[in-house]
């Protein structure tokens, strides 16, 4: 055990799904619902850990964006995006702690500013913004000689699901009941301009506990917990960065659809989103080289506000899905820049562009 990691346990894992695939089939699931006059809900629902059935259930009020009270300077509510790049950057953290403690490495500390670069398609909405690269600041205090930190930690980085996932293209399909919709992510209009950076502090805790916090004046500073089940060494103290991602995809959304169905009927129904990931294990464990170290698939499912016809939601969802910033960060590959260093104050600095 190092690092609150247990490496034996590792190493049996390895052995399981080596033997049998189904084990390192890993299914997760959430639901977001927005109701007009209430607001944006997300919740996770269970989990397929292979052939464990984990009963998860965590749920968060969100904020959506355009109905929410525009003029809140700190909003109290997180947005899809916080919950995604919180995801992003806490699994890229603990898979640099899983390999650095196979490595023999003893952390003290470690932390991240996990930012993103967004061109916005309409001016201060960034659902529908384009991320154009993403990037972590990572700080480390550890037993270990600087340059074996940095060696390991550029290593291991690819073998992190969801930083793989943002880093290569993955598949995304999109349902409204049995019916498959085509989509392709919109292009920003020619001459958009007036770009930004949103952050995000992540915290190592111990074992699989982090927290992660936003850092921009006008975000939610309020943390979001990160763990694992049980199952896997977590206290289920939270949902898990796989989690975090499909709740934030569900829930961007739902939001976006009912937008659209106010924007072109003057009001907005009632819109579920069920979100699906699939992770194949054996990538990230380097059993089958074949198989994908991100989701293998992410799959989401709409179902449309009572009243509103099939042709109606249809257009309104795969308007939603071809605008949504998260769709576009999940589908296609995006450059991301690691830069290290065991200077707290240096690092933090930096990143905050002072």
């Amino acid at each position: 055990m190092r690092n609150g990691f247990s490496v034996s346990s590792s190493s049996e894992f390895v052995n399981e799904i080596r033997d049998d695939a189904q084990e390192a089939l890993f299914h997760y699931h959430a639901t977001a619902c927005f109701r007009p006059g209430r607001g944006l809900r997300a919740w996770t629902r269970p989990a397929i850990l292979g052939r464990i059935k984990s009963a998860r259930r965590f749920a968060f009020d969100l904020a959506d964006g355009w109905q929410d009270h525009p003029a809140d300077p700190q909003p109290q509510e997180h947005t899809p995006l916080d919950l995604a790049l919180a995801a992003v950057g806490v699994c890229s953290l603990k898979t640099a702690i899983a390999g650095g403690s196979a490595r023999g490495i003893t952390f003290d500390s470690i932390e991240m500013v996990v930012s993103a670069e967004v061109q916005p398609q309409e001016e201060d909405f960034l659902p529908t913004a384009r991320v154009r690269r993403i990037g972590y600041d990572i700080t480390t205090r550890s037993d270990a000689d600087a340059g074996l930190i940095e060696e390991v930690t550029r290593q291991i980085l690819d073998r992190s699901p969801n930083h793989r996932t943002v880093k290569d293209t993955t598949e995304l399909h999109f349902r409204a009941g049995e019916r498959e919709l085509a989509w392709s992510p919109a292009e920003i209009p020619a001459g958009t301009s007036g770009g930004r950076t949103v952050r995000r502090h992540v915290k190592w805790i111990s074992g699989t506990q982090f927290e992660s916090a936003g850092l921009d004046a006008d975000g939610c500073r309020l943390p979001l917990r990160v763990d694992e089940a049980k199952q896997f060494a977590g206290v289920d103290w939270a949902p898990n960065p796989q989690e975090y991602v499909v709740l934030a995809l569900a829930a961007e959304l739902a939001s976006l659809a009912a937008r659209e169905q106010k924007a072109a009927t003057g009001s907005a129904g009632t819109w579920s989103v069920h979100a699906h990931g699939l992770l194949d294990l054996r990538g990230l464990m380097l059993v089958d080289p074949a198989a994908a170290v991100g989701f293998q698939t992410i799959g989401c499912t709409v179902d449309r506000p009572a009243g509103l016809g099939a042709a109606e939601a249809d257009r309104y969802f795969r308007t939603a899905v071809e605008r949504s910033a998260l769709v576009e960060l999940l589908a296609l590959p995006h450059p991301v820049e690691v830069r290290l260093s065991s200077d707290e104050r240096e690092t933090l600095r930096a990143a905050a562009g002072r």
